[in-house]
């Protein structure tokens, strides 16, 4: 039987404080505020008559976008494509507590994701789904290519523009799965919106789950801010231009269309040391089929 590391219980931080960059600023700062933001648009956003709002129904809230770099990755497993890396069991802890402060900050409802293709980076939404199921519901594409822009330079914005046009205003089931046996896949809620099979509402909020270089040139190109991205950390990004009310024109070529960083939220285990892992134990004589082999030195 394999061992693991017991996952100690993290320290968590102060969510109502969390990291932000103030518009317009480079630096770091920190919240003053006690209270935490109004809560994220749901893909079923009630009115106050307390009905769904469906296609055609004025909405006011802001585009926005969750820009969150994967959580950490094993390397041990030489054999294994850079692609194929899944995450610690440490790596897993970063992603629940990321999901419960981005619930806190009310930024966990996307009514899109759009994520890598990447081993890890699926493990990384299967963790925030696990704690927040809202997020299993969302309209969900897995991309190979969010992957390989990502390692180039200066290209993940313009892909990222051109891909959640397509995707938010034409979505198309695809390759499905998490994993084996996973419940999360490619999905799509019963058609209410005209013209577009399987939407609930307009696409207000999309979840975008994806690596460094590409996520922090992206979200630092958008906002014209230097956003640094550490592993499961997210930056939200909501559109401040009046009257830009679709994906396509918040990313029509040409357009003066402003994005602000209102948060970096971080995982809160930043500074602590993630378990030492066990070594796997070498199986008794007989296990195995075959008598146990002598311990390389």
């Amino acid at each position: 039987m394999r061992c693991a590391a017991k996952i100690p219980s993290p320290r968590r931080r102060d969510v109502t404080r969390p990291p932000f960059f103030s518009p317009g600023s480079t630096t770091l700062a920190t919240s003053t505020s006690s209270s935490s933001p109004p809560a994220a648009p749901t893909r079923a956003q009630a009115t106050s008559g307390g009905d769904v709002k469906r296609a055609g129904d004025e909405d006011t809230s802001p585009l926005r976008m969750i820009m969150l770099r994967h959580s950490d990755s094993s390397t041990e497993d030489a054999s294994l494509k850079d692609h194929d890396r899944p995450l610690t069991a440490w790596g897993r802890t970063q992603a629940s507590e990321l999901c419960r402060n981005l619930i806190d900050r009310g930024w966990a409802n996307p009514d899109l994701v759009l994520c890598s293709a990447s081993q890890r980076s699926r493990e990384t939404l299967r963790e925030l789904a696990k704690v927040h199921h809202s997020i299993e519901d969302a309209e969900t594409h897995f991309l190979g290519s969010l992957y390989h822009f990502a390692a180039m330079d200066g290209v993940t914005a313009e892909h990222l523009r051109e891909t959640i046009v397509e995707r938010a205003a034409e979505p198309e089931l695809g390759e499905v799965g998490v994993g084996d046996g996973d419940a999360l896949a490619e999905r799509r809620v019963p058609a209410i919106v005209p013209g577009v099979p399987g939407r609930e509402a307009p696409v207000r909020t999309v979840m975008c789950i994806g690596h460094n270089k590409g996520w922090e040139e992206a979200a630092s190109d958008f906002t014209g801010t230097q956003v640094r991205l550490g592993v499961a950390n997210a930056a939200l990004l909501e559109c401040d231009s009046a009257g830009v009310t679709t994906w396509r024109q918040a990313f029509a070529k040409g357009a003066q269309v402003g994005w602000r960083v209102v948060a970096v939220v971080q995982n809160g285990l930043e500074g602590q040391e993630p378990p030492p892992e066990l070594p796997q134990p070498v199986p008794l004589f007989g296990e195995g089929g075959g008598p146990t082999p002598m311990p390389s030195m």
